[in-house]
């Protein structure tokens, strides 16, 4: 099937399948008005909606079969939202009053907690009457609780980088890059098992998820400095979050400047930490990353894909790399 603008698509597919299929199994009322408010308020991209059908639909399967792994992406991750602007005390979030600002820490996280289990039933429920190898629904499910663990986890690793910035190597911070993205991943993961009714291409799918994962979030970690600088106001730095333009600033730097950068951090003098990363030209070390692991990606799946499942995964992988404008600090 030709696409003319997948985003496009994306939210067609969220209005008229995903969406009524949340509000059907997850009456909007006091328990889940948190994840509510920010489900309808935000204007996101709804690739988590969209992509699962998508692929339904080039492997010839019922697509409807995969609408509550789609509900349930998308409802976690509306709840990790809805957490995280908690956990990072942030005042708005593209304009909207964070949750926890507007229903209270208590009920918010509750909610959370609420929703995320509920869609979980609902959506083991809808594999038990799918006709799936066992080894395939045992996969997803696997994936799926492991993923749940892993983005809690990811928050938990933040946390403890803050008492010794300079401890965190590289290992430490690719596992936080990717727990912390495992919303996107077990995503795609689950849509090929779920469409190819087999494990075979997981490995493959997995490597690839893992390259585009770690895009996306040094490319979110660029609009943290630019694009969301109104509205969340350099959250990760504020924080005192490591992220890898923050690792790269601290790797480059001689014994004095590391003086100079903790005094800046615990003195939180951010307009001096941001000249430092623009003289260290940290931005543009952050896209050759992002470059990198987007070619990582698309070489993983050529040849292993039809063509058209191969260019759905390439405009995905190359997505990562577009911005709206030159990034620049």
């Amino acid at each position: 099937m030709e696409y003319e603008n997948l985003e496009k698509e994306y939210n067609k597919i969220f209005e008229e399948k995903v969406f009524p299929f949340i509000k059907q199994n997850i009456k909007k009322d006091f328990y889940s008005l948190p994840a509510y408010h920010l489900l309808e308020g935000l204007s996101l991209n709804r690739f988590r909606s969209g992509l699962p059908i998508i692929i339904a639909r080039e492997y010839d399967v019922d697509e409807n079969n995969l609408v509550p792994l789609a509900a349930f992406c998308e409802l976690t991750f509306t709840t990790a939202m809805a957490q995280d602007d908690y956990y990072d005390d942030d005042k708005s979030r593209e304009g909207l009053i964070p949750s926890y600002k507007k229903f209270g820490v208590g009920h918010t996280l509750l909610s959370c907690d609420y929703v995320n289990h509920k869609i979980f039933s609902v959506l083991l429920g809808e594999l038990e009457n799918n006709n799936l190898h066992e080894s395939v629904k045992s996969k997803v499910i696997s994936i799926l609780n492991e993923g749940l663990s892993l983005g809690y986890l990811s928050v938990l690793m933040e946390f403890n980088s803050k008492k010794d910035l300079f401890s965190v190597n590289e290992n430490y911070l690719k596992k936080i890059y990717l727990y912390k993205t495992i919303h996107g991943r077990m995503l795609l993961e689950c849509s090929f098992l779920l469409a190819q009714n087999s494990i075979d291409s997981l490995p493959i799918i997995e490597k690839y998820g893992e390259h585009i994962a770690i895009a996306g979030q040094l490319k979110n970690d660029i609009y943290d400095f630019t694009k969301h600088k109104k509205y969340r106001g350099l959250s990760d730095l504020k924080q005192g979050h490591i992220t890898w333009p923050l690792f790269l600033l601290m790797s480059s730097l001689s014994e004095n400047e590391k003086s100079v950068f903790l005094s800046h951090m615990e003195n939180k003098s951010f307009d001096e930490l941001i000249v430092l990363m623009r003289n260290k030209k940290i931005i543009e070390k952050t896209v050759e990353m992002i470059n990198f692991h987007v070619e990582e990606a698309k070489k993983i799946v050529k040849g292993n894909f039809t063509e058209k499942v191969e260019f759905f995964l390439n405009t995905w992988a190359e997505g990562n790399r577009h911005f709206s404008k030159k990034p620049e600090i």
